[in-house]
């Protein structure tokens, strides 16, 4: 019997927005995150290559495919398992979360084992006993929407997946099939608000097939950031007019230009600064604690001074508020600090 509330829409009172966290990366939550790596897995070299440029220019997850459903029985068909071994491996090696797709039930035991996330492909949207079988290993599922779905369709397939208690779903728009396009499918950018209406799920888009060519692959995805997206996949290949599978990737240096416009390079870039001149004054605060720890021993002092801990507190909590950050966050990470400063100061004393 079909239940009351369906669990892919917004029920008014219920969840507003689901965030999804994919080994640390949350859609629905951070700041755009782009999902990024070559249509298909064809070798290790040509995987690491195009893996190095993504991790470099700030992209988030590393997607590549060890499994293709080509439109006709000669295309190239994957690697296999020996393509999810081989991005298990260089994921590790350049410190990015994984996705790869599935287009049967018999995939995704393989597929469970070695990446952080399951891709449902287009032409898979409703093999029902498919997403039932993803839904099951609990990890987070990639859907895409098939080219002829509407978008209740689409959230009838989402509505598969959770109804296997995996509430782990980020929605991909990738084209639908229309009129025109010159072979492509046509973008439909106006399903990124309509699903933010209608679910509390994160909803990305794919480019790459409605783009027709990679030089459209770019107005896309800023269209897609701009209309609300709360990600994009890019397709990389280190040459794509040679590429087994889908000629309109973008190179490496068209994927980090497009990064760039995106912001997300340059934000990430500034985080990173601001993050090693954090590491940086803590060494030098240490290094001051060090000298005070030697002057308190010389005069035979104590390291713990609970009284001066309670005032530096009382300054930092001040110091937070005035600029606009939660106090309490602050002071554990000062505690934190302190602990440390303490243990360092006793193991010098002894």
């Amino acid at each position: 019997m079909e239940p009351t509330e369906r669990k892919a829409v917004r029920i008014e009172g219920g969840v507003e927005r689901s965030v999804v966290d994919v080994a640390g990366v949350r859609f629905g939550h951070d700041p755009f995150p782009v999902i990024a790596g070559p249509c298909a897995i064809e070798s290790e070299e040509q995987l690491t290559t195009v893996a190095e440029t993504v991790s470099e220019a700030g992209g988030a997850l590393l997607r590549a495919n060890a499994y293709k459903l080509g439109s006709s029985p000669y295309d190239f068909r994957g690697l296999g398992e020996d393509g999810l071994i081989m991005l298990e491996r260089v994921g590790t090696a350049v410190g990015l979360p994984t996705v790869s797709q599935v287009l049967e039930p018999a995939h995704v035991e393989a597929a469970a084992e070695r990446v952080d996330m399951i891709e449902i492909h287009s032409g898979s949207m409703q093999n029902f006993e498919l997403l039932k079988v993803a839904g099951k290993t609990g990890k987070p599922v990639l859907l895409r929407r098939a080219p002829s779905a509407t978008v209740d369709e689409w959230l009838w397939a989402a509505e598969y997946v959770l109804a296997e208690g995996n509430p782990d779903v980020v929605m991909v728009e990738r084209g639908i099939r229309t009129f025109g396009g010159g072979g492509a499918d046509t973008l439909d950018i106006s399903s990124i608000p309509e699903i933010k209406e209608l679910s509390h799920l994160p909803v990305i888009v794919d480019p790459s097939h409605a783009a027709g060519g990679a030089a459209r692959v770019g107005p896309l995805a800023l269209a897609a950031q701009g209309v609300g997206a709360d990600g994009v996949v890019l397709e990389v290949h280190p040459d794509p007019a040679n590429a087994q599978s889908n000629q309109s990737q973008l190179t490496p240096e068209e994927w980090a230009a497009l990064m760039f416009r995106l912001g997300v390079n340059r934000m990430r870039a500034h985080i990173d600064l601001v993050d090693r001149e954090i590491v940086r004054l803590l060494a030098k605060r240490q290094e001051m604690s060090l000298e005070i720890g030697r002057v308190k021993a010389e005069r035979g002092l104590p390291i713990f001074a609970p009284e001066r801990e309670r005032e530096l507190m009382e300054v930092i909590r001040k110091e937070a508020e005035l600029c606009g950050i939660r106090p309490d966050h602050v002071e554990a990470v000062f505690h934190l600090v302190l602990a440390e400063s303490r243990s360092v100061q006793e193991l010098r004393r002894d």
